[in-house]
């Protein structure tokens, strides 16, 4: 015979989540967080520290859009457990420029390789670390190193162009190009 619970119906007290300590470096700054230990690299960034240049599209590791590099390999932020870049170093697309827009960002600009901005964030960061470790891509490359960020817009030649662009440019050119004027719509950081 079952007998009736007394707690069935009734208000659970809440009780804190634990949280975790986590102090970590983004876009050369340290920082420190205190968030629940399950709380996904991509929330901290975009909601903890504002930094909303990293768009979640699919929240679930499959489109790219929030690809940021840790310790310089490109990950998908919706999957890594904050916690778990304590320690590291995170560049996110506000920090390819360092305050300029690089001469990836002014060569998506000048392709026309930026349609939406919902995947040009991840693309941007993932052509970031392919140049940084191969400045001189082939175009099969170039495909293979932005196979992880989808982009629904472009059909990917205005995208590869710019990439390839970039990597002929001359090393002083590539580190930074001056901002659009004032008023220039930017994908790379809205919210």
């Amino acid at each position: 015979m079952n007998e009736a619970r007394p707690d069935i119906g009734k208000a659970r007290p809440s009780t804190s989540m634990a949280r975790a300590d986590i102090a970590f470096e983004v876009n050369g700054a340290a920082v420190s967080v205190s968030v629940p230990p399950v709380r996904r690299l991509s929330q901290v960034l975009r909601d903890e520290l504002r930094l909303t240049g990293t768009k979640v599209g699919c929240d679930a590791g499959d489109c790219g859009a929030c690809t940021v590099l840790v310790d310089g390999e490109p990950v998908c932020a919706c999957l890594v457990p904050a916690a778990s870049v304590s320690g590291a170093s995170v560049t996110t697309v506000e920090g390819l420029g360092n305050g300029r827009l690089s001469a990836l960002q002014a060569s998506f600009l000048e392709h026309g390789a930026a349609q939406c901005g919902i995947c040009t964030p991840g693309l941007l960061v993932a052509a970031s670390a392919l140049l940084e470790h191969n400045p001189a891509p082939s175009e099969a490359e170039t495909q293979d190193a932005l196979g992880g960020v989808l982009c629904r817009c472009t059909g990917y030649r205005k995208i590869i162009a710019a990439v390839m662009d970039a990597a002929r440019r001359e090393p002083s050119k590539v580190s930074a190009a001056p901002h659009p004027p004032a008023g220039t719509f930017s994908p790379y950081s809205d919210g």
